[in-house]
């Protein structure tokens, strides 16, 4: 664990919206009352420096309030959070000098201008000298290929394009915290990857911490250093990927073809301890993970069975959320 202090820290952070009961005609809207929503549930969590911190969770729940909380757009009912030294919505104008934000429903671009435009407006923003706006443009533009269309309007560019110039937008006055909501949606394998490798190389270069929220698996399989899962407003998983495969992950499935059974007994035992499903030429084994060890069930295999063509799947990342998802849970 880092002995350094963490550039983001929440303690207890909870946070309430007041929802007005929907009652039909006048008389019902008068007489109205209104109920609690709880978005965030005594939420804690720390995140140190140059982390890219996967923060996902499905809609609702209560994602969007922590990064807004975090980019000082709402306050939270309860708790207390640092960033960067930094209280968000209490000193927003100095804060928001030393972030850097992406939501895929708020452009940072301005529909009817070219993103270079754009560019030097956030330069004249962030008050930057030209020599230093010029260079960390020129590394930007390379970095993330916008050279092509950064003079064409952005109503013109493909959402692959447009999300291209929001992150060189987002960066050019070089922040410290990067805030990144669904960077690659929409966007076709290529891009994605090319985007994840950028996303990658800042990181690394520069050491700037990622908050990266998506849906996309592959996103948080490729770039997080760490995931941190919320559901219904509370923290269900906190950890790395492998830790949520040990901890989550129910079976493996061994898909094979049987060339022959070399010993009769063992080969009853095995499909006696296993589920073993016959598909065509092939057999399907199903190992329980909670359970056996799928490289010793595979060693009781070769023991019993000649077989060929041998694979092991495992479910994916995706299919594992889904599960969390669909259980209650407590966190881990």
């Amino acid at each position: 664990m880092s002995l350094e202090k963490p550039v983001i820290t929440l303690e207890r952070v909870t946070k309430e919206f007041k929802i007005p009961e929907k009652k039909k005609g006048i008389w019902g809207k008068l007489t109205a009352k209104t109920k609690l929503l709880t978005a965030l549930d005594d939420v804690s969590f720390s995140v140190q420096k140059g982390e890219i911190l996967g923060y996902i969770g499905p809609n609702g729940s209560g994602k969007s309030t922590t990064i807004k909380i975090l980019t000082g757009i709402i306050t939270p009912t309860q708790g207390k959070v640092d960033v960067l030294g930094y209280v968000p919505w209490k000193e927003r104008m100095t804060y928001t000098q030393n972030i850097g934000v992406v939501f895929g429903q708020k452009s940072l671009l301005w529909w009817d201008i070219a993103p270079y435009e754009c560019f030097r407006l956030y330069k004249e923003i962030y008050e930057m000298k030209e020599e230093e706006y010029q260079k960390r443009l020129a590394y930007l533009v390379e970095l993330f290929q916008v050279e092509e269309f950064m003079h064409t309007p952005t109503r013109k560019l493909s959402l692959g394009q447009r999300m291209r110039c929001e992150l060189v937008a987002a960066l050019v006055h070089k922040p410290q915290i990067l805030f990144l909501d669904e960077p690659t949606i929409g966007l076709d394998a290529i891009a994605k990857q090319r985007m994840r490798e950028a996303i990658l190389e800042i990181n690394e270069k520069e050491k700037t911490t990622v908050i990266l929220t998506t849906h996309d698996m592959q996103d948080i399989e490729e770039l997080a250093t760490r995931i941190l899962i919320l559901n219904e407003g509370k923290i269900i998983y906190e950890g790395d990927v492998r830790g949520l495969r040990n901890e989550f992950l129910q079976e493996n499935h061994v898909h094979f073809e049987l060339e022959k059974i070399v010993n009769k007994e063992k080969f009853v035992q095995l499909v006696n301890a296993h589920d073993i499903k016959q598909d065509g030429k092939s057999f399907i084994l199903t190992v329980n993970a909670k359970k056996h060890q799928t490289r010793k069930v595979l060693d009781e295999l070769y023991a019993a069975a000649e077989v060929t063509r041998l694979e092991v799947y495992e479910p994916s990342l995706d299919e594992i959320i889904r599960r969390i998802y669909g259980e209650p849970h407590q966190k881990h």
